[in-house]
């Protein structure tokens, strides 16, 4: 049968859902990735063309506006999926990026797709602060939703406060079928544990965007900086069009100062992640961070928020520990915490791999999914 996962960025279909691709390729489907177009500065057009071809993925782009709401803009992606999908004749459809879950559904049935499932990564600008432009959009992501969700067989959460606000806001009703999963999962072979190397490094990795928590990762650097001047500090991540996205002059002001170092996206992020001994991430709220299930599977400590989508796969004081939201000075105490205590980190790590294994291996998500868009036996 054939299968078309609609994302975003291109670049990461493989990063993203290549657990996905490949269950679905053991069982003799043939997949398709219907994404954004190719980000000249993200990657090459040529190396993300010949890493989906060695894959056995066939990429089709459409143009997508990311983090806009303009119309007349998205009427134009309507068309183009309905009329790719429509082409491609896929047998189900799975969508993962918000946009797309908003969109792609009804394109799907509109192209006479039998089966459509979705995943809520997480609920993101519209719902995450105050403020007439988020309310504004959050309204527009309402109406999209509310038309969109009915459309799926099956409707995937990583966690449960998102479906119950979706809930809240009338756009999930008892009519609509809805899953709980554990995140994306994380592929335990392709992640695994590795020795924590020697010294102190601390590492983020996001979309530079203030709802991500990286302007208090900065803060809580510079301030652990100052005490622990052998520590190091990575915050590897792009740039992004969402409206929170940390401006240019506050990125040059880090450059300058060097804490913590900048680094650019990349397509296998198990290195970066093996030299680090502890992952950090203060978002204000997640879908379950896919970074963080890969970092735990590696066998690191994990310092996060006590926010929707971040606690859920942190144990406090088992495998990582838990900060107040938006709060640099608490951040920087944990970090300090963790810096201090290297038993405590090779505890903790070895703690996040058991979790890991036991709640969230991706091959129980990708039987899920498959299994709701009858590729897989139930």
């Amino acid at each position: 049968m054939r299968l078309a996962l609609l994302g975003k960025h291109p670049q990461f279909v493989l990063a993203y859902r290549g657990s996905l691709i490949r269950a679905a390729q053991r069982l003799g489907h043939e997949v398709h990735a219907v994404t954004g177009r190719i980000e000249a500065e993200s990657a090459s057009e040529a190396a993300v063309r010949r890493s989906l071809d060695a894959a056995g993925v066939r990429l089709h782009e459409v143009a997508l506006d990311g983090g806009g709401t303009n119309p007349l803009r998205d009427l134009r992606t309507r068309r183009q999926l309905r009329r790719t999908l429509a082409a491609i004749r896929p047998d189900a459809v799975f969508c993962y990026n918000p946009k797309l879950v908003a969109y792609g559904p009804p394109a799907a049935r509109a192209a006479g797709v039998p089966r459509v499932a979705a995943m809520v990564t997480g609920l993101g600008y519209a719902f995450t602060g105050r403020g007439l432009r988020r309310a504004l959009v959050r309204a527009v992501v309402r109406s999209l939703y509310r038309r969109a969700l009915p459309c799926c067989d099956a409707v995937f959460f990583q966690n449960r406060d998102d479906a119950a606000e979706l809930r809240a806001h009338g756009i999930l009703d008892d009519s609509t079928p809805v899953r709980f999963v554990g995140g994306s999962g994380v592929d335990l072979e392709h992640f695994r544990q590795r020795p924590i190397p020697a010294g102190v490094h601390f590492l983020m990795i996001a979309r530079l965007l203030r709802d991500k928590g990286v302007v208090e990762y900065a803060e809580a650097c510079a301030e652990v900086a100052r005490t622990h001047p052998e520590a190091t500090f990575t915050l590897l991540g792009g740039r992004d069009d969402n409206p929170t996205a940390v401006d240019s002059a506050t990125i040059e002001a880090w450059r300058v100062r060097g804490v913590p170092r900048l680094e650019a996206p990349v397509a296998d992020v198990r290195p970066i992640l093996e030299a680090c001994t502890v992952f950090v991430l203060p978002s204000w709220r997640e879908g379950t961070s896919k970074t963080m299930l890969e970092a735990m599977a590696i066998g690191r400590a994990v310092v996060t928020t006590d926010a929707v989508g971040c606690r859920e796969p942190i144990e406090a004081g088992v495998n990582g520990l838990l900060v107040p939201l938006r709060d640099p000075p608490a951040l920087a105490a944990a970090m300090r915490r963790l810096a201090d205590d290297r038993a405590t980190v090779e505890r903790m790590g070895a703690a996040g791999r058991r979790v890991a294994e036991e709640r969230f291996d991706a091959t129980i998500v990708d039987r899920a999914i498959l299994s709701s868009l009858g590729l897989a036996p139930g």
